[in-house]
């Protein structure tokens, strides 16, 4: 079963004390039913770090992490270090309440980068919980850690990872294992990108995952993802296309199912004036299932076309429509939906809306908002230059 969550997100900093101590407040909360999925959660964090000397901060920390089903609140107590050039050492002692009883546990980190030269950069890092105290609670959750909260066990993570950059392309990649009381998990991450070269722009990646529980459980998932994007200076055309193949496998001892997924989103947009744009959108998926011996197949698209009007420098408006078509059930849906939108920085934009009309599919919301009811979108645009400018670099 597959559950997610809609979260808004803010924080805010402020440092005091000639920029000695640092006043932090975050929070995520669900903007629309209980947050489902337990590694995103509704959280509100308040901490300080005070600058003992360079190089070693105290660290004080409050959280209180609320879901459908979870409800903890952890404090943490402890020490970051940075002894020498692209290394931190972090030591924490944390308690945790939840509705499985009180833990008292250590947890010690430590992080080290290497830059090779100019094209190279590697690090490796390690995580270690051991568990001082605790009640006789249960895991509640035994296939996913939190990340907020923690489960009643102990465990040792590490990881190494790797980047090349070029001017015209970079790529990285990232390898994970995690060994705890309940399971054993590793997990690899891989990407690609090339820069824009005569209107286009390429990027792949790849994530693996592979769990094995000590039920004798096993999870295997993997994302094979390819992008591109054509925009010239001068064309009032643009486009992008995104294709997905997306494989799941579990196994217990009592069945093993597998599926696969060909997903594909193509958008097209047309500026018709300074003022004015019309946008095309036709996703599809091909999906193939694999259950007790039984095979079920199934495609499905989606059709839309969005048409937005600036108004001013900062306000626009827009009129969106789609249709939702799943042939082997032989569901069609229907989207229609209005909203305002705010630009509220630079390649950054508020959105307002409500749709009238609407269906849900969580392979297609990543390029539109599709469910029934009113939504807050958050958009940015981030190009280079906008993420060099939010890392502050110039």
């Amino acid at each position: 079963e597959r559950k997610s969550s809609d979260l808004a997100e803010l924080g805010l900093a402020k440092k005091v004390f000639d920029d000695k101590l640092n006043l932090r407040i975050s929070g995520s909360t669900a903007i629309s039913t209980d947050a489902e999925n337990t590694d995103y959660p509704s959280r509100y964090v308040v901490g300080a770090d005070y600058r003992v000397v360079d190089g070693i901060d105290l660290v004080a920390e409050y959280e209180d992490a609320r879901g459908e089903n979870l409800d903890a609140q952890t404090t943490r107590l402890g020490v970051r270090a940075t002894p020498w050039s692209r290394a931190q050492v972090n030591s924490f002692l944390t308690n945790e309440t939840s509705e499985f009883g009180p833990r008292l546990f250590a947890n010690v980190g430590l992080i080290q980068g290497f830059q090779l030269n100019e094209h190279w950069i590697f690090d490796v890092g390690v995580d270690h919980a051991e568990t001082l105290l605790d009640a006789d609670t249960r895991s509640f959750d035994p296939d996913r850690e939190l990340t907020s909260g923690s489960r009643n066990e102990d465990f040792t993570a590490a990881y190494a990872g790797a980047a090349f950059t070029t001017e015209l392309w970079s790529a990285n990649a990232r390898l994970e294992t995690r060994n705890s009381d309940s399971e054993e998990r590793i997990s690899m991450l891989m990407g690609w990108y090339r820069q824009p070269t005569t209107g286009h722009g390429l990027s792949a990646g790849l994530t693996m995952f592979q769990a094995d529980n000590v039920l004798g459980n096993e999870l295997n998932q993997a994302n094979l993802k390819f992008g591109w994007a054509y925009r010239v200076a001068d064309s009032q055309w643009s486009f992008l296309d995104r294709i997905d193949l997306v494989y799941d496998r579990a196994q217990t001892s009592a069945e093993e199912q597998q599926s696969w997924r060909l997903i594909n989103n193509f958008n097209a947009n047309r500026r018709i004036s300074a003022a004015s744009q019309l946008s095309l959108q036709y996703a599809f998926k091909y999906v193939r299932s694999e259950l007790g011996g039984d095979a079920y197949t199934g495609y499905t698209d989606l059709l839309g076309i969005d048409y937005r009007r600036g108004f001013g420098d900062r306000w626009d408006a827009g009129v969106s429509t789609s249709i939702y078509h799943s042939y082997q059930s032989k569901v069609i849906d229907y989207g229609f939906g209005v909203d305002l939108g705010y630009n509220i920085g630079r390649n950054m934009w508020l959105t307002l809306g409500y749709n009238v009309l609407g269906f849900e599919d969580k392979d297609f919301a990543q390029a539109r908002y599709t469910a029934a009811g009113p939504f807050l979108r958050f958009s940015i645009k981030a190009d280079q230059r906008f993420l060099k400018t939010i890392a502050g670099q110039r």
